[in-house]
């Protein structure tokens, strides 16, 4: 019988989420802004990720992190950290380069998009189901009808969606992934 294990990364980081959200009193000293950053205000690296435009965008954001967040981190806490964190790094690292053009960003869905190939390339490892695979075709071309149209598929939030985040979230996945194929270290369990 297979015990199944509390996802208390993910819980504690919903949670963070949520109490950042409603205890903020100004949402914008947490965004991420790369003109505040390069004057030394680095904290909004981190927190940009984990602010929310509105109670929708929290919403959503927060319904994928629960759902992905435990599917990774029950089979592989140590994956759930490397996807987090190299979704926060690849998103942030693109919106500090002059090619984003953007003065203000906010919310988890690029990371989320590092948690979603993870949580696809896990599934497939176990399962080899045509479904898993349909997923993640449909879950790319997703990002790519969006960057292509400019807007979000999904959800309609108060701050238009900027969709090469998701890409740069899709990125950082793929470098946890490529880094964890046939590393017995990964934590990874498949049975």
């Amino acid at each position: 019988m297979a015990i199944l294990r509390l996802p208390i990364q993910t819980l504690g980081l919903l949670l963070a989420v949520i109490g950042l959200y409603f205890l903020a009193p100004d949402h914008s000293l947490l965004y991420f802004n790369a003109s505040k950053i390069a004057q030394g205000e680095t904290w909004r690296i981190v927190t940009g990720h984990l602010m929310h435009s509105d109670t929708e965008h929290l919403f959503w954001n927060g319904l994928g992190l629960t759902v992905l967040g435990t599917m990774i981190e029950r089979r592989s806490p140590a994956l759930w950290r490397a996807a987090l964190f190299s979704g926060i790094a690849s998103v942030s690292i693109l919106l500090l380069t002059p090619v984003s053009h953007l003065e203000n960003y906010c919310g988890m869905s690029g990371m989320l998009n590092a948690l979603l190939l993870v949580a696809i390339w896990m599934e497939w490892r176990m399962t080899r189901s045509w479904l898993v695979a349909a997923v993640a075709c449909g879950s790319f071309m997703k990002v790519v009808i969006e960057i292509a149209a400019g807007v979000s598929l999904l959800t309609h939030i108060s701050w238009p969606t900027y969709a090469w985040a998701h890409a740069a979230g899709l990125a950082g996945g793929l470098v946890v992934v490529l880094g964890a194929l046939d590393n017995p270290c990964s934590g990874v369990r498949t049975g």
